[in-house]
């Protein structure tokens, strides 16, 4: 998982979201977010599993969790999150069909 601020407060997450790479994700983020407010943008992840809903919810229980904002998630993680019933919890944006 690569991850690089495309403009000032946007972080793009580009590869695969999963077990074998969210541990390290979520380190480059802690890093990465900072103060202030941030969005990650998930356009360029190209798969991802369970574990990323741990990170979505990791993120979810931090204080600034106000200040971050999703965006362009996939139908694939809006697929397990309605499977756990955690949409609600994860404030995902609506989903929009392509």
């Amino acid at each position: 998982m690569k991850l690089s601020e495309t403009q000032s407060g946007v972080v793009r997450l580009d590869g695969a979201l999963t077990m074998d790479s969210v541990a390290d994700t979520q380190l480059q983020l802690d890093r990465m977010l900072g103060n202030g407010a941030m969005t990650l943008d998930f356009s360029g992840v190209s798969h991802c599993d369970s574990a990323a809903l741990a990170l979505l919810l990791a993120l979810r229980r931090r204080k600034d969790a106000r200040n971050i904002k999703l965006a362009h998630i996939p139908a694939s993680l809006y697929g397990l999150a309605r499977l756990y019933e955690l949409t609600p919890l994860l404030e995902l944006p609506p989903e929009t069909r392509s």
